[in-house]
């Protein structure tokens, strides 16, 4: 519904047309800067050893899964929230990755869902180790969330996650995108610290990029800056999980004025570097608690898959729901269908799928918890 001052209101009550209140319309016209103080320095050193000590946990092939699973799903749902439809339930998420259809009034929520889907797997793809963001991979991202349905028509019969890397390239990114990104190569700190490089872009890309859908690209540039630096090694970080993360992404006049109105960065780094080192504290601790839970479960639930195992696992996850004959036909090596049965059955058994319905009408899940 259209607004007379030109925004435009949810059928759910959120804003799409409404800017990231009291924020400048454009980046400082001077040269970006920042102080190296020791602060800034003992925030980062935190942040980096909570980083390895989440780098050095080890879990089970299916508890990485699952917890895979579990990060992917809520990572989408809190895009969705921020991007202004905060109704979103994390069993509407759930319901529109395994393919089904939302009522039309939830339909705005079910598009954003399709598209936060895509810009996650699109991060996890390219968020290599050592391989961060680059202008045009950030155009990219921020031209897919404007032309979604375009590009789904354009590649149909494609998988989702590789929309975005048949589209990278054709985009040209903005000055004040290249701006950004020539500042950051030409400091030898920032240029190298991936934590110092997601908080300068989504200081930036929020002021070239103000309005509340388009959130969920600022959110999958950070994700990926973090998980490609080693920040986020095991890709399960979700920053507005947790108070500090939330307050990380949180971009108040307190703390952005310097840097919005004066370049000047020093403030504002100290403020996400020390959020983030919080939230990766806590990050660990949940891990830590899960790890200890995943000792104690028997040596069939944590035991290594074979390839069948793996493949099917791998199907179900990909699907989010799905039937024995669907899971046949996405199989390398089919087995006889008995064959496959009888793993859909130990594999319920042990507790990492579940089953609903029966017989022909049956189909599976992953289990979200042990």
């Amino acid at each position: 519904m259209a607004r007379r001052d030109g925004s435009t209101a949810h059928p759910d009550g959120a804003e799409v047309g409404d800017p990231i209140p009291e924020r400048p319309e454009s980046l400082p016209s001077g040269p970006l800067r920042y102080e190296l103080q020791p602060a800034l320095v003992r925030h980062l050193t935190w942040a980096h050893r909570n980083a390895g000590k989440v780098g050095g946990m080890r879990f089970s092939h299916y508890g990485r899964k699952r917890l895979k699973v579990q990060a992917h799903r809520k990572r989408i749902t809190y895009m969705v929230m921020r991007a202004g439809h905060a109704s979103v339930t994390l069993d509407e998420v759930t319901r529109v990755l395994a393919g089904d259809l939302l009522p039309p009034r939830r339909r705005l929520i079910e598009e954003f869902t399709r598209k936060a889907a895509v810009l996650c797997e699109a991060a996890r793809q390219f968020a290599r180790p050592g391989e961060p963001t680059t202008p045009e991979v950030c155009a990219t991202y921020l031209d897919f969330l404007k032309r979604g349905r375009t590009l789904w028509s354009r590649f149909a019969g494609q998988h989702k996650e590789r929309l975005i890397e048949m589209h990278r390239g054709s985009v040209e990114p903005s000055p004040e995108v290249a701006r950004l990104y020539e500042w950051m190569g030409d400091d030898d700190l920032v240029s190298d610290e991936p934590i110092l490089r997601a908080a300068t872009l989504y200081w930036g890309l929020s002021i070239v990029h103000p309005y509340a859908f388009e959130r969920p690209v600022l959110d999958a540039i950070v994700d990926h800056e973090l998980h490609a630096g080693g920040i986020d090694p095991h890709g399960l970080l979700l920053l507005p999980d947790t108070d500090f993360g939330a307050s990380a992404l949180h971009l108040g006049r307190s703390v952005t004025s310097a840097a919005d109105l004066l370049g000047d960065l020093t403030r504002y780094y100290q403020h996400f570097t020390f959020d983030l080192a919080r939230a990766l504290s806590e990050h660990h601790q949940k891990l830590e608690r899960y790890q200890d839970d995943e000792d104690r479960l028997p040596w069939l639930m944590v035991r290594p898959p074979d390839e069948l195992d793996r493949q099917v696992f791998d199907i179900i996850e990909r699907l989010g729901s799905t039937r024995t004959r669907d899971i046949l036909d996405g199989l390398t090596d089919p087995p006889p269908l008995r064959t496959l049965q009888r793993r859909l059955q130990r594999l319920c058994k042990d507790g990492l799928i579940i089953k609903n319905g029966a017989r022909k009408y049956a189909y599976y899940r992953l289990a979200e918890r042990f």
